[in-house]
């Protein structure tokens, strides 16, 4: 005698959402549905303006310094330009978040040792959060800070906000688990191949009713049921 099946080995139906454009609250839902959101704070870092001379030559040599715990992001560097443009986006993730303060410092290049120029803070509380299909934070111009906090010439154009990995920063954003960690000499974390960037199709045919059949044997009665192909796959309903 066959013994029964154990309820956890038997077929089920579930009913899982495949997103697809249908509303959830006010929101559209979109293909980054279908995968677990993995939160990240992302930085972009947009331009500078009337940056001080740090020079003989009465320019500087300008980058900005992204800080996060013990995670350290850094631009590229312009020669002799007061008012640069990097427009470079820095991504941290969430889950290895080790400070509640993000600070940014713009630095001068130099042979010996690197000028600084100014800073800010921003408390990671009141960061705001965008997800698509929200529009992406508009970046804003931030006055520069000496070390006592007081303002200097200068000033800074970017955006900080809390994100996913569906933001479209993200795919050209330097990440922080991808890059070496400041103060640990020889150790470097790389960022693990995860399911980022999801291309999924689903093609959704919805069988409603039919009408006015005309069974082949007239002698018995019609079980109808729809079958669809394709390629190689096949679906009976």
């Amino acid at each position: 005698m066959q013994r029964p099946l154990h309820e956890d080995f038997l077929l089920k139906e579930t009913s899982p959402h495949l997103g697809g454009g249908r509303l959830t609250g006010d929101k559209l839902t979109s293909t980054y549905d279908l995968v677990e959101q993995m939160q990240y704070l992302y930085v972009r870092v947009v331009k500078a303006k009337e940056l001080p001379a740090k020079d003989v030559t009465g320019s500087c040599d300008p980058y900005v310094e992204v800080k996060l715990g013990n995670y350290k992001g850094t631009t590229r560097h312009f020669e002799k330009k007061s008012n640069p443009e990097w427009n470079q986006v820095f991504a941290f993730s969430k889950d290895r978040l080790q400070a509640s303060i993000l600070e940014v410092t713009v630095k001068d290049k130099d042979f010996v040792k690197d000028d600084f120029m100014g800073r800010f803070f921003f408390d990671l509380n009141e960061v705001p959060k965008r997800v698509p299909p929200d529009s992406p934070l508009a970046p804003q111009w931030y006055r520069l800070e000496d070390r006592k906090g007081d303002k200097v010439k200068g000033e800074l154009m970017l955006a900080v906000w809390m994100g996913t990995q569906a933001d479209e920063a993200f795919p050209e954003a330097w990440h922080s688990d991808a890059a070496t960690v400041t103060g640990t000499d020889g150790l470097s974390n790389i960022r693990s191949k995860v399911y980022l960037s999801p291309k999924l199709w689903y093609l959704r045919v919805n069988v409603i009713e039919a009408q006015d059949l005309q069974p082949s044997d007239k002698g018995r009665y019609p079980e109808v049921y729809v079958k669809a192909t394709l390629g190689n796959q096949v679906i009976e309903n």
